[in-house]
């Protein structure tokens, strides 16, 4: 799985930005898992579009649709360390 594209999509008023996040691929159930690693994973795979939230403790939430190419990304703490490393990891799955 690749980043193809970031798009700016919100500032917050507590200073944390909201981009959505364009993949190469489709995302499946095992890029979700792959994905939370540690993290607290939310999954509703019985919901008519299987939705899931990924939270890293203080520093992003992540937000996306299985079967979906884009996924959001909230970043608690908006600098290019926090949003590099989470594209590191999306490239590496």
């Amino acid at each position: 799985m690749k980043v193809v594209e970031i798009k700016h999509v919100e500032d917050c008023f507590d200073g944390s930005l909201i981009k959505e996040i364009l993949l190469s691929d489709e995302i499946t159930k095992e890029f979700i898992h792959k994905l939370s690693g540690d993290d607290f994973l939310q999954y509703f795979p019985h919901f008519a579009r299987p939705f899931f939230k990924i939270r890293k403790n203080g520093t992003y939430d992540i937000k996306g649709i299985e079967g979906n190419n884009t996924m959001r990304i909230h970043l608690k703490k908006p600098d290019e360390y926090s949003l590099n490393e989470f594209i590191e990891m999306v490239n590496n799955i």
